[in-house]
């Protein structure tokens, strides 16, 4: 086991979720790790004894939290100062972007020149100054700040200079912009608005709709919706259907938990049925969203791969020429660090890309929230190095994501956000149009990002993630909805 030790600021300023820190290998793989603060220290305990990097939820300013990096840190005896390795971690991470700018000639502005100077200052200030006093560390709280500034003026430079790369040697790129309407029907009203926003629709057929007891299926519903796409001149992406969480399975199957091989029997008869039913009406088939994360029966990492590559390849003998996407949940792997698990999602999209199942797109889950379950929010740039890890697959890439609106408590939603005093970031209408117009557009501008999906259509219905819909519990739209249409019309026109 090796640990690392930090000099750590109190626990009330910390985020509310610094227990949910992880290490990393070089691989970006997280650690099993365990964490505890004492009040002075913090100690995070971890698998092997060689260099990783800390990952940490912080608070870099009123308005943004992200989960930030270290630079490499090998375990020793004296404990490192927290705020100082953060700020070196993300000053580093900066620095080195601008390196990859400065080599394709992607000229930066004088604002973003001035915020960078600012960082190199405080972290100076920090590192220079007695490390255990207030100095230092107000030093690396404001280089943290200043190079969060200096990130959001480089978002825009490198956004603009990718897309106009991409349109110059790829013009006619085919992408897929769309929402998740689940099992639901847009009213006329939204239906205007769906129309100039997105040119494609995710339509579920859910489990428990399709199948609500054993062995009596009925898909005229989803057949509607489809047809109703169709008629909005939508493309249509049928799935996920291979899902195991609770908002898609029928109650029955429940009485099976301990049954693999009925699991299994049950969910193959559904993926045949499905597709039969379904043949030649959707433009892609998305095959299983989550099923690395699936906590609702007890499966073991095996059994997950099994459902997994039954599914393909049963979708695929009834379906063979329409393409296939299977999607991850988690995809940095941050439950592994707190889990038994052994398997990174990135490992689960190489056993069945080296299968040769015929999958022919890979998705990654960014289901951003303050509940069990969601992801910790990274910035912009973590997010696309995300996609460069994922991109080395060699298939392209599709991006499901959500971003809540509201803390206030959604009944209908299958997770709530925590009631915490203290939250974990700011959740409010602004700051998740705030979080659609800086990563949506640097998303796009990833050569290997052939999709985007928004995973969450309304909060009128029973969903996932609480208060990340588009439309409100009133079926009313919010104002991310406006902004993703301009984004359409600004970057996909």
């Amino acid at each position: 086991m090796g640990s690392l030790r930090f000099y750590a600021p109190p626990i009330d300023q910390l985020s509310r979720r610094y227990d949910a820190a992880y290490v990393v290998d070089y691989d970006q793989i997280p650690r099993r790790s365990n964490v505890i603060h004492d009040g002075k220290i913090l100690s995070i305990e971890f698998e092997g004894d060689d260099s990783v990097k800390l990952r940490i939820p912080w608070n870099v300013d009123d308005s943004q939290s992200y989960l930030l990096s270290t630079c490499s840190l090998r375990a020793r005896t004296e404990p490192y100062h927290l705020a100082l390795e953060v700020a070196r971690g993300v000053l580093c991470r900066l620095k080195s972007l601008v390196a990859i700018c400065d080599a394709a000639d992607i000229e930066q502005t004088e604002a973003f020149y001035a915020a960078l100077g600012a960082a190199i200052d405080a972290f100076t200030i920090a590192a220079t100054s007695d490390h255990h006093g207030a100095a230092s560390q107000e030093a690396a709280q404001k280089c943290i700040g200043h190079t969060a500034v200096a990130f959001a003026h480089l978002t825009s430079v490198y956004r603009d200079a990718a897309i106009d790369f991409i349109q110059e040697h790829a013009p006619h790129r085919t992408f897929l912009y769309g929402v998740n309407i689940r099992n639901t029907h847009p009213s006329a009203d939204a239906s205007a608005l769906l129309r100039p926003t997105f040119n494609t629709a995710v339509v579920t057929p859910v489990w428990k709709d399709c199948e609500p007891n054993e062995g009596r299926f009925d898909y005229d519903d989803v057949k509607e919706r489809i047809r109703w796409c169709r008629s909005q001149g939508l493309r249509v992406v049928g799935g996920p259907v291979a899902n195991l969480d609770a908002l898609h399975v029928p109650d029955w199957l429940y009485l099976w938990d301990d049954d693999f091989k009925s699991i299994f029997g049950f969910l193959m008869q559904y993926v045949e049925t499905t597709t039969r039913n379904l043949n030649g009406m959707v433009d892609l088939w998305y095959c299983s969203s989550g099923i690395n994360t699936t906590r609702d029966f007890h499966l073991t990492e095996e059994q997950q791969l099994r459902l997994l590559v039954g599914s393909i390849e049963t979708m695929r003998r009834n379906e063979p020429q329409t393409p296939v996407l299977v999607s991850f949940d988690h995809p940095w792997g941050d439950y592994q660090s707190h889990s038994n698990r052994d398997l990174a999602p990135i490992h689960f999209a190489e056993e069945i890309i080296r299968a040769n199942l015929g999958v022919t797109g890979v998705g990654v889950e960014l289901n951003f929230n303050d509940c069990d379950g969601a992801v910790f929010p990274r910035d912009p740039f973590e997010v696309i190095r995300l996609l460069d890890q994922w991109g080395m697959l060699g298939l392209p890439l599709f991006v499901t994501l959500t971003f809540p609106s509201s803390r206030r408590f959604d009944k209908r939603a299958q997770r709530q956000i925590s009631d915490n005093k203290n939250p974990c970031f700011p959740i409010t209408r602004r700051r998740q149009r705030e979080f659609v117009e800086s990563v949506i557009p640097l998303i796009l501008s990833h050569p290997q990002t052939q999709a985007v999906f928004w995973n969450q259509f309304t909060d009128a219905t029973p969903h996932a993630y609480p208060n990340a819909g588009l439309f409100d519990r009133r079926d009313r739209p919010k104002s991310t909805l406006r902004s993703l249409r301009e984004i359409r019309q600004h970057y996909l026109t």
